[in-house]
């Protein structure tokens, strides 16, 4: 299946649904309708064995979330506000969607967060250390059932293709 979702196209052959589930139009199957109170990722993809939700963040302005490039006190200040902004975004859109899904007694198989990002590796391996530190990923509380998150990865389009080849994306001619 193939879906193209904010200047990227995905390419998912194993799976057996994938849709937009930011959906703003009321007419289409998947709309939630909940936008004004909850966030949401921008992909849901059902694998036979598991779900993939998927956020993608296109910035112009990479810079803006590099506060180890920082020169002075005050740009690394407000370039960490930016990056740690980012983050909770990040980790609300996961919690969000896991909400709604479980809502909607979607929660039945193990759900992996992939968030393709564009920015550098560097940032990537902080973002991605940071959001392992905010979500309960591969473990359960000692009452749960299970584990919320299977795993949280954080890749640009360059680490996504070299890390899921089964699942390649590009960016559309378009973007």
């Amino acid at each position: 299946m193939r879906i193209e979702a904010d200047g990227f196209e995905f390419h998912f052959p194993d799976a057996l649904d994938v849709f937009c589930f930011d959906e703003k139009d009321k007419a289409k199957p998947h709309f939630h309708g909940l936008s004004h109170a909850m966030k949401a990722v921008d992909l849901v993809v059902e694998l036979p064995t598991d779900y993939l939700f998927i956020e993608i963040k296109d910035f112009h302005a990479v810079d803006d979330y590099d506060f180890k490039r920082a020169l002075d006190t005050a740009q690394r200040d407000e370039r960490q506000a930016c990056f740690n902004h980012l983050r909770e975004v990040l980790k609300h859109k996961f919690r969000d969607t896991w909400l709604y899904r479980w809502a909607e007694g979607k929660v039945d198989k193990p759900i992996h967060y992939l968030c393709l990002l564009t920015l550098d590796n560097a940032l990537l391996s902080v973002m991605g250390k940071e959001l392992q530190r905010q979500l309960p990923v591969g473990s359960a509380g000692p009452r749960w059932s299970g584990a919320l998150v299977q795993s949280c990865v954080v890749l640009n389009l360059a680490r996504w293709n070299a890390n899921f080849p089964r699942w390649p994306v590009a960016r559309t001619p378009h973007s």
